[in-house]
């Protein structure tokens, strides 16, 4: 009966095994149909979603609909709008949920659009398919119903044939070799040994009766070497907690020692600390007070957070007379470095509008670069260090309502009547050795009027890798996000953006030196 309920068995499990490889295989199949024809249209796709053509986008979404078991087909660009799709009624089936069950997750298909320009691969959308599970189900019981009498009879065959060879060449010669085993005298079982059953020496019954007799003639020596072998074992108990100890006086020792080094390094690295911290408190008095300046204009912000304790980010802000001088410089590197840096284009510039002028933005940017050149020693090819600065400077005359504005590098954002404008800096650095010493920066003149307002950043704002994509925050972001908190007070707006920031950030490290300006002149 047992072996009959075995061969059944087995013919289930074939029957079982022949349906999921059947399912399987239409799952291959159709991953397969349907991967090969996003392959056949994605040329089509990009150029639709990258034209926004909508008339490509429904050619494509018309071609993959031929197939019938696609239920829907949606082709948006990188903005999430719909540029072309196509649906048709799902199927009706009498187990929707079955359906569901067994293809549900293989009706869904995405192809992310990619296009590539200059070396830049550039996401322009994405094609989504969905297959109609309803349609995947009538086909795969189709199938099934079309094998299952196949299957039926194979069952049944192998029944008969699994039951037939079971008895003749394993039921019978284990039920001797179970019957001799009975007999076996547990006080003396190495005195009767068990027969071998004829023509199986050399298959498993034949290995089981060996490695029984093997095991009844050693149980009597097993029994003699047990108390040898309780007796080794204590001998090395013993052995083993004396090198426990020995072994546990070494670690103390090293331990020790160990301690003593950490205490060293501990010390090292408060030495260490203390400087750097010393170093944030010099470096934050050669920053200016920007509230010296609410008799010069309306509202300054200013945000400025060094990557580390120190950073190589620098601003300044003063009157003289009539005028007013903002700028903001991004050194070279970030850290302890960058603060040596920030110190040098401190003194420098104090230099240039003390005793060269502080008229015209362009002209003290093109004094930074001769002399943070002439400072470093870098005027020379053989230079050492190849150090310097990105900047940007404006200059407000209250008396004309005008901005001049000067940038290496930098920008200067604008606020005015509704609207939101850039001005780039010019594309060159300050001070480096390949930074032409009689460089001619240009200088831009803007008009203002009562409420706008000015934005003067580094790099590290717009460099923040963040986002579902794990991207930089951009200068789009960065100008979408002003506008959107143009009405706020500049201090409110520094803490909106910062806020932004950190969300977009998520768990991403902070990459950069990040200095942040915005102010309203006087009306």
């Amino acid at each position: 009966m047992a072996t009959l309920v075995i061969a059944l068995g087995l013919g289930v499990v074939a029957g079982a095994w022949d349906l999921m490889a059947d399912y399987r295989r239409m799952r291959q199949d159709v991953a397969d149909v349907t991967s090969a024809n996003l392959a056949l249209v994605r040329g089509l796709a990009v150029e639709a979603a990258y034209m926004l053509s909508a008339d490509l986008a429904g050619e494509v979404a018309g071609g993959l609909m031929l197939d019938p078991m696609v239920s829907e087909v949606r082709l948006a660009d990188n903005f999430g709008d719909v540029l072309g799709k196509a649906e048709r009624p799902a199927a009706q089936t009498p187990f929707p949920g079955l359906a569901t069950r067994l293809f549900g997750d293989v009706t869904g298909h995405t192809l992310h659009l990619k296009t590539q320009q200059k070396g830049t691969s550039l996401d322009v959308g994405r094609l989504e398919l969905r297959l109609d599970p309803g349609r995947l189900l009538d086909r795969y019981l189709e199938h099934m119903a079309a094998n299952a009498a196949a299957g039926a009879a194979r069952t049944v065959l192998l029944c008969l044939l699994v039951v037939a060879v079971f008895y003749v060449l394993i039921t019978k010669p284990l039920l001797k070799i179970t019957s001799a085993i009975a007999k076996v005298d547990p006080e003396r079982p190495g005195a009767m040994l068990i027969d071998l059953p004829s023509r199986h020496e050399g298959d498993e019954l034949g290995l089981l009766v060996s490695t029984v007799n093997a095991l009844l003639a050693e149980s009597q020596r097993g029994l003699a070497q047990r108390d040898s072998a309780e007796a080794e074992l204590a001998a090395l108990a013993r052995d083993l907690e004396q090198r426990v100890l020995e072994r546990t006086a070494e670690l103390e020792r090293e331990k020790a020692v160990v301690e003593r080094a950490n205490g060293e390094l501990e010390k090292a690295n408060r030495f260490i600390s203390d400087g750097i911290r010393y170093a944030s408190r010099i470096q934050n008095a050669l920053l200016p007070d920007a509230a010296a300046l609410t008799d010069a204009v309306d509202e300054i912000a200013v945000g400025w957070r060094p990557f580390d304790i120190v950073g190589g980010d620098y601003y300044w802000a003063g009157k003289f007379g009539d005028k007013v001088v903002i700028a903001v410089m991004d050194c070279t590197g970030h850290g302890v470095p960058g603060a040596f840096m920030t110190a040098v284009v401190s003194s420098i510039l104090a230099r240039i509008l003390h005793h060269h002028g502080h008229n015209d933005p362009a002209v003290i940017l093109a004094l930074l670069n001769f002399l943070v050149k002439s400072a470093l020693r870098q005027d020379r090819a053989d230079a050492p260090a190849n150090d310097g600065l990105d900047a940007a400077i404006c200059v407000l005359d209250g008396a004309t309502r005008s901005l001049s504005f000067a940038g290496a590098n930098l920008p200067l954002v604008i606020w005015s009547g509704g609207a939101i404008k850039l001005i780039k800096g010019d594309r060159c650095s300050l001070g480096y050795r390949d930074s032409p010493s009689d460089t001619v920066f240009t200088r831009h003149e803007v008009s203002y009027a009562p409420g706008d307002t000015f934005y003067l950043y580094t790099d590290g704002l717009v460099d923040q890798m963040g986002g579902p994509h794990k991207r930089l925050f951009g200068r789009r972001r960065l100008l979408d996000a002003l506008s959107g908190m143009a009405h706020l007070p500049l201090e409110d707006q520094k803490q909106a953006l910062f806020t932004v920031l950190e969300k977009w950030r998520g768990d991403q490290q902070w990459r950069d030196d990040t200095t942040f300006v915005a102010f309203r002149p006087k009306a």
